[in-house]
């Protein structure tokens, strides 16, 4: 990756819908190039997806909570029973197994506390599968990125 694959995918990560032709104009190269430099960045599976990011608000997604899960049994079918279960919701925005003293880092959005409430109760407890959880609801964002951190340029 070299200084202009850099500045495109910062570019892109701030706002993805930008013409090759803007974006051209900002790293002093032709559209076509541009073009070409992008399609190889997703080649190379530098760019997973283009995505229009949504407003929690506007969408009346008030709660976010953080959930640790501590699984009861971690026989295989068990495993399987969950990260289906959990695949299938989408309040769940991100389930990640971790070290510690939990197994799984959930991030859940809901309308509500009543809608929070009813699907822990629901869908993540009461199954036999989950034997703790411990939950952190957010009460301000302090920083919220979906840009990542890109390495240096290569010479």
């Amino acid at each position: 990756m070299d200084k202009l694959d850099r500045q495109l995918l910062a570019l892109l990560q701030t706002d993805a819908s930008r013409a090759h032709a803007d974006l051209a104009k900002l790293v002093n190269l032709s559209p076509s190039q541009v073009s070409r430099r992008v399609a190889r960045l997703e080649a190379d599976g530098y760019i997973r997806a283009t995505v229009a990011l949504l407003s929690e608000a506007a969408l009346g997604l008030q709660v976010e909570a953080y959930v640790a899960v501590a699984m009861a049994s971690y026989a295989p079918d068990v495993v399987r029973g969950f990260h289906a279960r959990i695949s299938a919701l989408e309040e769940v925005l991100d389930c990640r197994a971790t070290t510690g003293d939990s197994d799984y880092l959930l991030r859940i959005v809901a309308r509500d506390l009543a809608s929070y409430s009813q699907l822990m109760n629901e869908q993540l407890l009461g199954h036999g599968d989950v034997a703790s959880v411990r939950s952190s609801v957010v009460l301000d964002r302090i920083k919220h990125t979906t840009s990542l951190p890109l390495p240096p340029a290569s010479a």
